[in-house]
């Protein structure tokens, strides 16, 4: 059955809508609006945006839209998930720097003072800790690859591709798992109905932060991809393999997933 397609600039990248079927056309139409609508109140670089607006206010409760929620609520799922190893919080300007040796190869560490865990949501509000902030990142992406799929669940098959998220159902596709260091294919991984992303420390070295540090993850392993139900949990789980290092990586990888090393070695979860 032909699919049809869509491109989405947000999140400072493209976001790629496949859906198949008769009312695949207003599907989509509807999901770029829903990516739109998330941009504007997610997006860490806008002032007027209403995440950096919550982060800006100094209260320890602030009232929050929906989608603001569900962003705050991905925090301490994601801390509890990865055992602390990812955390989607910004530390307060004031808090002492963490420091570690350059290039030093260890493991990440989880950060003694669990910011993620202060993080809480009700029906109308987020509370976090004073002076820290959400950072929208990659649980941001990974969000709206669900969020997104819920919009297109009802087409016979759909996938969304944002920025090395992929959530995809009904019909079996082929992830092309591209080396961290060119365009060249490492490894196909087969995925019907269910989530995959990829994390690596080699192109944008200053993306993935390792919190023990704050410094960029140097760990061992140079690129993770994970397959997980949900593209949030992928999002997570990809991350945390990666900053535990070679020796932990496989517990974080329960779904399956893949893991090139530093020498280039790959490694088969």
């Amino acid at each position: 059955m032909k699919e049809h397609a869509r491109t989405v600039e947000v999140f400072g990248g493209r976001v790629a809508l496949l859906g198949a079927g008769r009312e695949a056309p207003l599907a989509l139409a509807v999901a770029e609006a829903l990516l739109r609508r998330m941009h504007a109140a997610l997006t860490r670089f806008d002032p007027r945006s209403e995440l950096c607006r919550l982060n800006d206010d100094a209260r320890l409760t602030v009232p929050a839209s929906v989608l603001v929620r569900r962003l705050a609520a991905a925090v301490p799922y994601a801390g509890a998930l990865s055992g602390g190893l990812v955390d989607a919080t910004v530390e307060p300007a004031f808090a002492p720097e963490r420091t570690a040796p350059a290039g030093d190869p260890r493991p990440a560490t989880p950060d003694p003072q669990r910011r993620w865990a202060q993080v809480s949501v009700d029906a109308a509000a987020v509370s976090r800790p004073p002076g820290v902030a959400l950072d929208s990142g990659g649980l941001g992406k990974g969000l709206a690859a669900d969020l997104v799929a819920g919009r297109l669940r009802g087409l016979p098959s759909y996938a969304i591709e944002c920025m090395g998220d992929v959530r995809a159902a009904g019909a079996e596709r082929t992830l092309r798992i591209a080396s961290p260091w060119s365009d060249e294919v490492l490894a196909e991984l087969p995925l019907t109905d269910g989530a995959a992303a990829t994390s690596g420390v080699t192109r944008r070295g200053w993306h993935l932060i390792d919190p023990s540090t704050g410094r960029p993850a140097r760990t061992g392993i140079v690129q993770a991809t994970a397959l997980a139900p949900t593209a949030l949990e992928a999002e997570v789980r990809a991350k945390a393999a990666l900053l535990s290092g070679p020796a932990a990586a496989r517990d974080h990888l329960p779904h399956g997933g893949l893991l090139v090393l530093d020498d280039g070695e790959l490694v088969s979860v």
